[in-house]
Protein backbone atom coordinates (compact mmCIF):
# COMPACT_ATOMS: atom_id res chain seq x y z
CA UNK A 1 0.00 0.00 0.00
CA UNK A 2 3.03 2.41 0.62
CA UNK A 3 3.70 1.82 -2.79
CA UNK A 4 0.33 3.02 -4.52
CA UNK A 5 1.11 6.52 -1.87
CA UNK A 6 4.38 6.60 -3.10
CA UNK A 7 3.12 7.00 -6.56
CA UNK A 8 0.55 9.14 -5.94
CA UNK A 9 3.14 11.86 -4.63
CA UNK A 10 5.31 11.63 -7.19
CA UNK A 11 2.64 12.29 -9.32
CA UNK A 12 1.06 15.09 -6.77
CA UNK A 13 4.63 16.69 -7.07
CA UNK A 14 5.33 16.55 -10.62
CA UNK A 15 1.84 18.52 -11.22
CA UNK A 16 2.68 20.79 -8.25
CA UNK A 17 5.60 21.78 -10.38
CA UNK A 18 3.94 21.76 -13.70
CA UNK A 19 1.50 24.51 -11.73
CA UNK A 20 4.21 26.32 -10.37
CA UNK A 21 6.02 26.98 -13.34
CA UNK A 22 3.08 27.36 -16.06
CA UNK A 23 0.12 27.89 -14.12
CA UNK A 24 -1.50 30.79 -14.57
CA UNK A 25 -1.76 34.09 -11.61
CA UNK A 26 -4.97 32.37 -10.67
CA UNK A 27 -4.23 29.03 -10.43
CA UNK A 28 -1.39 29.88 -8.43
CA UNK A 29 -3.03 31.81 -6.10
CA UNK A 30 -5.37 28.68 -5.62
CA UNK A 31 -2.57 26.24 -5.11
CA UNK A 32 -1.11 28.54 -2.64
CA UNK A 33 -4.29 28.66 -1.01
CA UNK A 34 -4.94 24.78 -0.77
CA UNK A 35 -1.73 24.17 0.80
CA UNK A 36 -2.47 27.22 3.36
CA UNK A 37 -5.98 26.05 3.83
CA UNK A 38 -4.22 22.29 5.03
CA UNK A 39 -1.44 24.35 7.55
CA UNK A 40 -3.93 26.98 9.23
CA UNK A 41 -7.22 27.61 10.05
CA UNK A 42 -9.27 27.17 12.78
CA UNK A 43 -11.12 23.50 11.45
CA UNK A 44 -9.25 20.06 12.83
CA UNK A 45 -6.75 18.21 10.82
CA UNK A 46 -9.14 15.68 10.77
CA UNK A 47 -12.08 17.35 9.49
CA UNK A 48 -10.11 19.07 6.50
CA UNK A 49 -9.06 15.68 5.67
CA UNK A 50 -12.49 14.16 5.74
CA UNK A 51 -13.63 17.02 3.27
CA UNK A 52 -10.50 16.49 0.92
CA UNK A 53 -11.78 12.51 0.79
CA UNK A 54 -15.47 13.63 0.11
CA UNK A 55 -14.26 16.47 -2.61
CA UNK A 56 -12.51 13.43 -4.08
CA UNK A 57 -15.13 11.14 -4.37
CA UNK A 58 -17.17 13.75 -5.81
CA UNK A 59 -14.83 14.67 -8.38
CA UNK A 60 -14.37 10.95 -8.90
CA UNK A 61 -10.71 11.43 -8.80
CA UNK A 62 -9.41 7.70 -8.06
CA UNK A 63 -5.76 8.76 -7.88
CA UNK A 64 -7.16 11.54 -5.08
CA UNK A 65 -9.73 8.91 -3.58
CA UNK A 66 -6.34 6.67 -2.84
CA UNK A 67 -4.41 9.42 -1.30
CA UNK A 68 -7.20 10.35 1.05
CA UNK A 69 -8.09 7.39 2.15
CA UNK A 70 -4.33 6.13 2.89
CA UNK A 71 -3.61 9.36 4.87
CA UNK A 72 -7.06 9.06 6.77
CA UNK A 73 -6.28 5.59 7.92
CA UNK A 74 -2.84 6.10 8.63
CA UNK A 75 -3.73 8.91 10.58
CA UNK A 76 -5.76 6.99 13.06
CA UNK A 77 -9.55 7.22 11.64
CA UNK A 78 -11.55 3.90 12.37
CA UNK A 79 -12.94 2.25 9.54
CA UNK A 80 -16.71 3.32 10.82
CA UNK A 81 -15.47 7.16 10.70
CA UNK A 82 -14.01 6.46 6.99
CA UNK A 83 -17.12 4.84 5.57
CA UNK A 84 -19.05 7.77 6.91
CA UNK A 85 -17.34 10.16 4.82
CA UNK A 86 -18.27 7.39 1.83
CA UNK A 87 -21.63 8.12 2.94
CA UNK A 88 -21.22 12.02 2.98
CA UNK A 89 -19.89 11.62 -0.76
CA UNK A 90 -22.47 9.45 -1.91
CA UNK A 91 -25.26 11.84 -0.76
CA UNK A 92 -23.38 14.94 -1.79
CA UNK A 93 -22.18 13.01 -5.49
CA UNK A 94 -25.19 10.44 -6.10
CA UNK A 95 -25.17 7.64 -7.71
CA UNK A 96 -22.34 8.35 -9.88
CA UNK A 97 -20.10 7.93 -7.24
CA UNK A 98 -21.00 4.21 -6.54
CA UNK A 99 -18.05 3.18 -8.60
CA UNK A 100 -15.97 5.29 -6.83
CA UNK A 101 -16.96 4.16 -3.69
CA UNK A 102 -16.51 0.38 -3.94
CA UNK A 103 -12.88 0.57 -5.07
CA UNK A 104 -12.73 3.19 -1.56
CA UNK A 105 -14.02 0.20 0.00
CA UNK A 106 -11.49 -2.44 -1.47
CA UNK A 107 -8.83 -0.01 -1.00
CA UNK A 108 -9.57 0.30 2.69
CA UNK A 109 -10.46 -3.53 2.85
CA UNK A 110 -7.05 -3.89 1.67
CA UNK A 111 -5.36 -1.60 4.69
CA UNK A 112 -7.65 -3.72 7.15
CA UNK A 113 -6.00 -7.02 6.29
CA UNK A 114 -2.64 -5.41 5.98
CA UNK A 115 -2.96 -3.88 9.22
CA UNK A 116 -4.16 -6.95 10.65
CA UNK A 117 -0.52 -8.58 9.52
CA UNK A 118 1.40 -6.14 11.10
CA UNK A 119 -1.08 -6.51 14.48
CA UNK A 120 -0.21 -9.75 14.39
CA UNK A 121 3.84 -9.61 13.90
CA UNK A 122 3.70 -7.06 16.89
CA UNK A 123 1.71 -9.60 19.13
CA UNK A 124 3.91 -12.53 18.17
CA UNK A 125 6.93 -9.78 19.04
CA UNK A 126 5.62 -9.32 22.21
CA UNK A 127 4.87 -12.78 23.17
CA UNK A 128 8.35 -13.76 21.95
CA UNK A 129 10.09 -11.49 24.73
CA UNK A 130 9.00 -13.59 27.26
CA UNK A 131 11.23 -16.25 25.68
CA UNK A 132 14.41 -13.92 26.46
CA UNK A 133 13.11 -13.43 29.88
CA UNK A 134 15.72 -15.94 31.82
CA UNK A 135 13.61 -16.99 34.30
CA UNK A 136 14.81 -20.01 36.65
CA UNK A 137 11.57 -22.35 36.94
CA UNK A 138 13.42 -24.34 39.06
CA UNK A 139 11.93 -21.67 42.00
CA UNK A 140 8.24 -22.56 40.80
CA UNK A 141 6.21 -26.08 41.87
CA UNK A 142 3.44 -25.90 40.00
CA UNK A 143 2.47 -24.58 36.19
CA UNK A 144 -0.23 -23.73 34.44
CA UNK A 145 0.74 -25.21 30.09
CA UNK A 146 -1.23 -24.00 26.99
CA UNK A 147 0.12 -25.36 24.41
CA UNK A 148 -1.05 -25.63 20.37
CA UNK A 149 -0.06 -26.76 16.95
CA UNK A 150 -1.06 -25.56 13.17
CA UNK A 151 -0.48 -27.10 10.04
CA UNK A 152 -0.35 -24.92 6.48
CA UNK A 153 -2.37 -27.81 4.57
CA UNK A 154 -2.21 -31.24 6.31
CA UNK A 155 0.36 -32.61 5.83
CA UNK A 156 2.11 -28.95 5.25
CA UNK A 157 4.09 -26.86 6.92
CA UNK A 158 3.69 -26.84 10.24
CA UNK A 159 4.26 -24.83 13.70
CA UNK A 160 3.32 -25.10 17.48
CA UNK A 161 3.40 -23.01 20.63
CA UNK A 162 3.13 -23.07 24.03
CA UNK A 163 3.06 -20.70 27.06
CA UNK A 164 4.31 -21.75 30.48
CA UNK A 165 2.72 -19.91 33.32
CA UNK A 166 2.93 -19.98 37.39
CA UNK A 167 -0.24 -21.27 39.42
CA UNK A 168 -1.04 -17.09 39.42
CA UNK A 169 -1.27 -17.03 35.50
CA UNK A 170 2.59 -14.84 35.86
CA UNK A 171 3.53 -15.93 32.33
CA UNK A 172 7.11 -17.11 32.47
CA UNK A 173 8.27 -18.80 29.26
CA UNK A 174 7.02 -19.29 25.95
CA UNK A 175 8.43 -21.96 23.20
CA UNK A 176 7.65 -22.24 19.78
CA UNK A 177 8.67 -23.52 16.44
CA UNK A 178 8.28 -25.16 13.13
CA UNK A 179 8.76 -27.96 10.68
CA UNK A 180 8.68 -28.15 7.63
CA UNK A 181 6.58 -31.15 6.68
CA UNK A 182 4.29 -31.97 9.50
CA UNK A 183 0.99 -33.03 10.62
CA UNK A 184 -2.00 -30.50 12.86
CA UNK A 185 -1.55 -33.73 15.16
CA UNK A 186 1.99 -33.45 15.05
CA UNK A 187 2.07 -30.46 15.88
CA UNK A 188 0.09 -30.57 18.98
CA UNK A 189 2.25 -33.13 19.98
CA UNK A 190 5.34 -31.27 19.62
CA UNK A 191 3.91 -28.65 21.56
CA UNK A 192 3.49 -30.52 24.74
CA UNK A 193 6.63 -31.95 23.94
CA UNK A 194 8.63 -28.96 23.74
CA UNK A 195 6.80 -27.70 26.69
CA UNK A 196 8.08 -30.44 28.81
CA UNK A 197 11.17 -30.08 28.01
CA UNK A 198 11.73 -27.00 29.48
CA UNK A 199 10.00 -27.37 32.57
CA UNK A 200 12.50 -28.77 35.91
CA UNK A 201 10.98 -32.75 36.83
CA UNK A 202 8.70 -33.57 39.39
CA UNK A 203 6.81 -30.48 39.07
CA UNK A 204 2.82 -30.02 38.68
CA UNK A 205 1.74 -28.99 35.87
CA UNK A 206 -2.16 -28.34 34.62
CA UNK A 207 -2.21 -29.04 31.08
CA UNK A 208 -4.70 -26.59 28.89
CA UNK A 209 -5.08 -27.78 25.12
CA UNK A 210 -7.87 -27.42 22.70
CA UNK A 211 -6.82 -30.91 20.81
CA UNK A 212 -9.10 -33.60 22.17
CA UNK A 213 -5.94 -35.81 20.31
CA UNK A 214 -3.51 -34.81 22.65
CA UNK A 215 -5.84 -34.55 25.86
CA UNK A 216 -7.52 -38.08 25.36
CA UNK A 217 -4.62 -39.74 24.42
CA UNK A 218 -2.54 -38.37 27.71
CA UNK A 219 -5.43 -38.80 29.81
CA UNK A 220 -6.68 -42.16 28.88
CA UNK A 221 -5.48 -43.85 25.10
CA UNK A 222 -1.81 -44.21 25.62
CA UNK A 223 -1.58 -46.92 28.86
CA UNK A 224 -3.66 -49.25 26.58
CA UNK A 225 -1.61 -48.89 23.68
CA UNK A 226 1.51 -49.21 25.57
CA UNK A 227 -0.07 -52.75 26.75
CA UNK A 228 -0.97 -53.42 23.26
CA UNK A 229 2.45 -52.94 22.31
CA UNK A 230 1.84 -49.28 20.36
CA UNK A 231 -0.97 -51.30 19.04
CA UNK A 232 -4.65 -49.48 18.53
CA UNK A 233 -7.78 -51.69 19.27
CA UNK A 234 -8.13 -52.75 15.92
CA UNK A 235 -4.78 -53.70 15.85
CA UNK A 236 -3.19 -51.17 13.71
CA UNK A 237 0.47 -48.80 14.48
CA UNK A 238 -0.59 -46.26 16.42
CA UNK A 239 -0.01 -43.25 14.42
CA UNK A 240 2.64 -41.11 15.46
CA UNK A 241 4.19 -43.01 17.64
CA UNK A 242 7.19 -41.75 17.88
CA UNK A 243 5.89 -38.44 20.08
CA UNK A 244 3.82 -40.44 21.54
CA UNK A 245 6.54 -42.59 23.43
CA UNK A 246 8.84 -39.47 23.68
CA UNK A 247 6.04 -37.42 25.28
CA UNK A 248 4.68 -40.56 27.17
CA UNK A 249 8.70 -40.75 28.25
CA UNK A 250 8.80 -37.56 29.56
CA UNK A 251 5.18 -36.91 31.20
CA UNK A 252 5.67 -39.98 33.49
CA UNK A 253 8.00 -37.37 35.05
CA UNK A 254 5.70 -34.64 36.03
CA UNK A 255 2.33 -34.93 38.09
CA UNK A 256 0.09 -34.11 35.01
CA UNK A 257 -3.44 -33.08 35.16
CA UNK A 258 -5.43 -31.78 31.79
CA UNK A 259 -7.97 -29.29 31.04
CA UNK A 260 -9.37 -29.21 27.67
CA UNK A 261 -10.05 -25.64 25.86
CA UNK A 262 -12.87 -24.72 23.48
CA UNK A 263 -10.92 -23.44 20.66
CA UNK A 264 -11.46 -19.65 19.55
CA UNK A 265 -13.88 -19.08 22.94
CA UNK A 266 -11.87 -16.52 23.44
CA UNK A 267 -9.63 -17.83 26.15
CA UNK A 268 -6.60 -15.01 26.49
CA UNK A 269 -3.70 -18.12 26.07
CA UNK A 270 -5.33 -20.73 24.08
CA UNK A 271 -5.42 -17.35 21.56
CA UNK A 272 -1.93 -16.94 22.09
CA UNK A 273 -0.88 -20.29 21.57
CA UNK A 274 -3.11 -20.69 18.67
CA UNK A 275 -1.60 -17.28 17.00
CA UNK A 276 1.95 -17.88 17.85
CA UNK A 277 2.08 -21.69 16.08
CA UNK A 278 0.19 -20.33 12.57
CA UNK A 279 2.66 -17.35 12.66
CA UNK A 280 5.42 -20.52 13.00
CA UNK A 281 3.45 -22.63 10.40
CA UNK A 282 3.86 -19.44 8.10
CA UNK A 283 7.62 -18.59 8.35
CA UNK A 284 8.40 -21.98 6.44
Amino acid sequence: MSRKKEEFNQFRQKMNDIILQEGDLNTKRFFNLDHKVYQDGELPAKTKELLGLVASMVLRCDDCITYHIIESYQAGWSKAEIYEALNVALIVGGSIVIPHMRRAAELLEELEVEAGKKKGISEKEKIIEDIERDIDLTNYQEFKVYTDGACLGNPGPGGYAAIILDSNLEKLKVVSGAETDSTNNRMELRAVIEALKVIPENKKIELHSDSSYVINGLSSWVEGWKKNGWKTSSKNAVANQDLWQELDQLSSKFELSYQKVKGHSGDRYNEEVDSLAKKEAEKI
